[in-house]
């Protein structure tokens, strides 16, 4: 497998940044936690391993048309600074606070941000939209959930919050296997 080393500085369409961490790697890439003039930032490299559940078509393209799809659904999500198709990097916006992996883990998930899901969900089931509702894909800042990955799908019953989402939203058995190395995702 591909592993992706960590730079010290990475650039976007020529503008260098400061990289202090990795913050996650998806199914499209590898996000680290970046700084510039004293601003956090996110910046999304795109990486091409191999996903068995996942087939990719233009990885950047498809950045740039799910942004700008979810925008128009008016859900909460950070947003996109710029793209660099070339290194095939993204800049967004970066929020703080902890995932809903996080506050599962931590049995603090409140039926607060359970509501703030499903009213994302009655923005985006109109529109035919799915997201992926994997909790790691949410944080918490100031008491607002937003969703942090830009993936989107044509909205398909089973793989919706009340399908499939919830399973990872409590401590189930769904939860605690991928807690435990089993992965679901």
């Amino acid at each position: 497998m591909e592993i992706y080393n960590m730079q010290k500085t990475m650039t976007v369409n020529g503008t260098e940044f400061n990289v202090v961490s990795l913050l996650g790697k998806g199914k499209g890439g590898y996000s680290y936690l970046a700084e510039r003039g004293g601003k956090k930032f996110v910046l999304k490299q795109i990486h091409h391993e191999p996903c068995s559940y996942y087939t990719f078509g233009n990885k950047i393209e498809a950045e740039q048309k799910d942004y700008a799809t979810l925008k128009a659904t008016g859900i909460k999500l950070p947003e996109l600074i710029d793209t660099d198709v070339v290194q095939e990097r993204i800049l967004k916006e970066f929020i703080d606070g902890p995932t809903a992996m996080d506050l599962v883990k931590q049995d603090k998930m409140t039926d607060a941000y359970i509501g703030q899901i499903k009213e994302m969900c009655r923005l985006l089931y109109p529109a035919g939209l799915n997201i992926d509702y994997f909790p790691t894909n949410f944080v918490v800042q100031n008491d607002v959930l937003f969703y942090i990955d830009y993936e989107c799908n044509n909205y398909m019953e089973e793989w919706n919050f009340e399908n499939w989402g919830i399973k990872y939203w409590s401590k189930t058995k769904e939860f605690l296997d991928y807690v435990n190395g089993s992965s679901a995702q």
